[in-house]
């Protein structure tokens, strides 16, 4: 969604011309496999760059949908690497258009206006008349998807924004670096898209905790866990749509 917000006003305005350039879609995973996606289905030619550590199953899925896919060193706190490539292939290259999601104002405004009233609708179906939203969660990553807590402190007038990061590496929390393994939610540096006067706390979630609870919802041992303690099979049966970026949200 929010790749679309990047690349097709890019498209309608001239600004990026499909025949003679190819759309680079830097990130740890999340944004670039969107990227590549929607570059496919308006027929662009896309470049994927991510960590090499990343899981099998990113590289296998974006190797069928990109034109080209780059694997920089380190994992998912290695984001200056990610970025040393760009200014690599645009110092070596003139058929390339990097798309930086970390200072594309599309990404936040898709957030802010798409994702914000889906769930201010998803929201109206659950509250009742005394109800009361206290505020919202998101990791930062590239802190486009933090715009629908943007939209939501307007609409829920003392409501509150949280932003979630890995506590092995508490750029935001305590100025700190480190490695984790929460893929897609980025860390290192704080994005120029990030209001961050707009945020009001920063929590710390611990990798161990979110790669407990993927391999609780994913490996059959775990299902047999959720059974025994009571847990509804039909629920059991979605918790794998969690990826471990959404796991990190709900810890937080």
């Amino acid at each position: 969604g929010a790749t679309y917000g990047c690349l097709a006003p890019a498209l309608t305005t001239g600004q990026f011309c499909p025949g003679e350039t190819k759309a680079v879609w830097p990130s740890t995973g999340n944004y670039c496999r969107g990227g590549a996606y929607v570059s496919s289905l308006l027929g662009c030619d896309s470049i994927a760059i991510l960590p090499e550590n990343m899981s099998r199953e990113r590289f296998e899925w974006l190797e069928k949908v990109a034109g080209e896919v780059i694997a920089t060193p380190g994992c998912e706190s290695n984001v200056k690497e990610i970025f040393d490539k760009c200014w690599e292939l645009k110092n070596t290259r003139n058929d390339i258009q990097i798309f930086n999601q970390f200072e594309e104002f599309g990404n936040p405004l898709w957030h802010y206006m798409v994702t914000g009233k889906a769930a201010e609708e998803a929201l109206k179906q659950e509250m009742g008349v005394n109800s009361r939203f206290a505020g919202a969660i998101s990791s930062s990553g590239s802190a486009g998807s933090m715009a629908f807590g943007y939209y939501l402190k307007e609409k829920f007038p003392g409501s509150k924004l949280a932003v979630a990061e890995a506590l092995q590496c508490p750029t935001l929390l305590n100025n700190g670096f480190g490695d984790h393994r929460i893929e897609g939610i980025g860390d290192k540096h704080v994005p120029w898209i990030h209001d961050c006067k707009n945020t009001d706390m920063v929590i710390g979630v611990d990798d161990e905790t979110a790669v407990r609870l993927l391999r609780l919802f994913n490996e059959d041992t775990g299902r047999e866990t959720l059974a025994h303690y009571g847990v509804d099979p039909e629920l059991a049966k979605q918790l794998d749509l969690l990826g471990i970026s959404g796991i990190g949200n709900v810890l937080a």
